[in-house]
């Protein structure tokens, strides 16, 4: 799998457990104390967390299973293995 493959998946499954909680953005990031564009940029896979805390944080108050739970631990591995080799290479893309 890319990089941009990787993390395009991590991101459908954050965007999807959002959509499902019924909450905003703003919601959301007030809750998580981050910036709604952080948040944003996590769900449309522009960035990956460099930490999986807040993605944790962010499944569980959108009452994610426990299923859904390792499947976006997972994903995030994958997507922040990809985050770090680009950024080896060249400018990452924060997050």
């Amino acid at each position: 799998m890319s990089e941009g493959t990787t993390a395009a998946a991590f991101a459908a499954l954050l965007g999807e457990l959002k959509e499902r909680s019924g909450l905003s953005y703003g919601v959301l990031a007030k809750r998580l104390h981050m910036s709604t564009s952080t948040l944003h940029r996590y769900c449309n896979g522009d960035a990956v967390p460099t930490d999986y805390a807040p993605v944790e944080r962010l499944a569980r108050l959108c009452k994610a299973s426990p299923e859904e739970l390792v499947e976006l631990h997972r994903r995030w591995v994958l997507a922040d293995a990809g985050r770090v080799r680009k950024g080896s290479g060249g400018a990452g893309n924060g997050g």
